[in-house]
């Protein structure tokens, strides 16, 4: 059986949108932030961090020497450490 583009999007729209009707029945709209678990997480508040705190996370030492992916690594551990700190986007 041959399928058109049409069609075949008409059924991808039609999983997406059962997808999302789902996801939405299990939540309870009321922005609680419990995950469906029912406990409610702490949603912790951006801080101002000074250096000195921020060193106390063990960032990893950039030495200048790595390749291409050592780089992107060290980017995507220091992302980790700056999201772990919880510090405002402007002390980062």
């Amino acid at each position: 059986t041959s399928v058109t583009n049409a069609q075949l999007q008409a059924m991808i729209n039609e999983g997406v949108n059962a997808a999302l009707a789902a996801r939405d029945a299990t939540r309870s709209g009321d922005d609680s932030h419990t995950s469906g678990t029912g406990a409610r997480r702490l949603v912790q508040a951006a801080r101002e961090c000074s250096y000195s705190e921020f060193v106390k996370y063990k960032p990893l030492d950039f030495k200048g020497t790595e390749e291409v992916v050592e780089l992107t690594r060290w980017f995507e551990k220091m992302e980790s450490v700056f999201s772990i700190s919880n510090c405002t986007a402007s002390n980062q």
